[in-house]
């Protein structure tokens, strides 16, 4: 089918929406779209030619908008790359009104979206109009006297843009940069700040291996040798720490940060906010606001894997110096900053997993072997996490960023994340004199729902823990606490969207190849039907009292 598509419309599709082959009249869509686009091209040359942008270019621009939301980049290559090249220009038009300028570069960031389509050997674009852009409108010396006006929005799409264009500017674009703003760097200098963010928003990090030379190899031990000199929390310490991050995602496994991490630079990295949380354990909450603002560690991610293990040895003792300020007697502002790096840290080690495991392989840089994370790893990270994670369940700020945690957590390490949660949840599930703890547990439960009726060779037992968790949380359909009763009816509805509740049990007299846990679940099943008609019974009361409380 995808060759009798290419004969059709002449080119291979960079990326057709795939649903499109559903709809009824769908043998008819390659001739449709191959007209759309044909007028597209045609009248978007033509309106450029005559230097009519206004309404030829921005109406055709709009319409290949269109295009792209009903069929995807259904282009081929060569159109893909013309079309960038061309938008690029039109964006890059010296006192071009601001309105146009915005709607052709978010039509430029679609096309750039998808970076494993176009690699460097198919598109290379220009990083100083970019740059005189940035410039000109977000330095402006006349907007403050009134005579330039940009929307609040400008600022975000340009910065969005400069990103998508940043992986495809040429090899000699690093040191054309460093010669532009080398000058700048001055740390008692204004223009430290200007020179830094510069830095960290258009310098490409993607260069394959071979081009590191021309990469940040001839910046990094400037810059770090900078960082680790001022420790004074600099203003534009957060931009130089955001360049690293990225560089070290970019480039897993060909930075050599072991001298950094053993010398200053993790510790360094780690112990700064550690300074600031004792000045505020101590009531000097003027340094309040300093962490995790600027120093966000979930880029720790990057630097684990290898041989050292030296990152995991930091990160491991961060938590466990920090286990103490989340118990639920707790509470600030300074906790809530804690909640999200509970939560985020996790996130970013299964994104990292899945781009080392599962994601397709690209143009861009891989994950060498000898750097990926091993079992040991994550098994290290997730016993680190684990104290902290299960302290936060009852925090005063909420469950919701423990209950994120242990579901990143648990896609990871069921077996050593659930157990934890149960010895919990069951208890709660039997007191009635403790809402917020059941409230709590349920919510962490629905975190892990996924993993634990999912079973599999680390978890095998998990799926029997299902009926008597939806047998015992009956009672939560409870009227008079409105907060049990909804975190009851989400924890109810997440595990039946997950498991159908049918009656299995005529399998144990029909099969004779299930492993033990699956016996286990036939026989349960047959509580299915009572249990069904037990939450019916419930949900009618719980209908019943909300109509009678509305008309009294």
């Amino acid at each position: 089918m995808d060759q009798a598509q290419s004969d059709t419309l002449g080119f291979v599709p960079q990326k057709d929406i795939v649903y499109n082959k559903l709809l009824p009249y769908a043998d008819r869509l390659d001739e449709e779209s191959n007209d759309i686009l044909s007028k597209i091209k045609s009248n978007l040359c033509r309106a450029v030619q005559l230097r009519e942008i206004w309404p030829g270019v921005l109406f055709w621009t709009r319409k290949l908008s269109t295009y792209m939301r009903l069929y995807g980049r259904k282009f081929s290559k060569e159109d893909h790359v013309l079309f960038i090249k061309l938008l690029y220009e039109l964006v890059t038009i010296p006192k071009l009104e601001i309105s146009m300028m915005q709607g052709l570069a978010r039509l430029l960031i679609n096309l750039l979206k998808k970076r494993e389509l176009l690699s460097r050997e198919d598109l290379e674009l220009r990083w100083r109009p970019l740059y005189e852009l940035h410039d000109r409108i977000l330095f402006s010396k006349t907007e403050h006297l009134g005579l330039n006006w940009f929307p609040n929005s400008v600022e975000s799409v340009l910065k969005t843009l400069v990103k998508s264009c940043r992986p495809y500017f040429a090899e000699s674009a690093t040191q054309e940069m460093l010669d532009e703003w080398r000058p700048l760097l001055c740390p008692f200098d204004v223009t430290m700040q200007r020179a830094i963010s510069y830095f960290e928003l258009f310098l490409p990090t993607t260069l394959p291996p071979e081009l590191h030379d021309k990469g940040f190899k001839l910046w990094f031990d400037e810059l770090i040798t900078l960082w680790l000199s001022v420790q004074n929390l600099p203003s534009w310490e957060l931009h130089l720490v955001n360049l690293f991050a990225r560089l070290a995602n970019d480039n897993i496994g060909y930075i050599d940060w072991d001298p950094h991490i053993s010398k200053v630079c993790f510790l360094f990295y780690f112990q700064h906010p550690l300074r600031s949380l004792k000045r505020l354990f101590f009531s000097f909450v003027a340094h309040a606001h300093v962490w995790p603002d600027i120093y966000d560690l979930t880029h720790g991610v990057y630097f684990m894997g290898g041989p050292s293990k030296q990152a995991q040895a930091q990160l491991s003792g961060l938590f466990n110096s920090i286990t103490s300020f989340f118990h639920p007697s707790n509470h600030g502002r300074w906790l809530m900053k804690l909640m999200k790096l509970l939560q985020r840290l996790p996130a970013s080690v299964v994104r990292r997993l899945h781009r080392e495991r599962y994601r397709k392989p690209t143009w861009l840089t891989p994950i060498p072997e000898s750097h990926k994370l091993t079992e040991e790893d994550i098994t290290c990270f997730v016993k680190s996490m684990m104290q902290p994670v299960l302290l936060a369940m009852f925090s005063k700020t909420g469950s919701l960023d423990a209950a994120q945690a242990l579901q990143n957590l648990a896609l990871m390490r069921p077996e050593l994340v659930i157990p934890p949660v149960l010895e919990k949840t069951y208890p709660a599930l039997e007191t009635l004199t403790e809402p917020h703890q059941l409230t709590a547990t349920l919510s962490c439960m629905i975190g892990v729902a996924r993993s634990l009726v999912s079973g599999g060779q680390r978890f095998p037992e998990g799926p029997t823990h299902m009926l008597p968790l939806l047998m015992r949380a009956l009672p939560g359909v409870d009227p008079n606490d409105f907060s049990k009763c909804m975190i009851t009816f989400q924890f109810i509805a997440t595990f039946v969207t997950l498991v159908p509740l049918v009656d299995c049990s005529s399998a144990l007299h029909e099969r004779t190849d299930l492993t033990e846990v699956e016996r286990e679940m036939c026989s349960a099943s047959a509580e299915f039907e009572d249990f069904v008609l037990q939450f019916m019974d419930r949900h009618l009361l719980y209908l019943l009292h909300t109509l009678i409380s509305q008309l009294c």
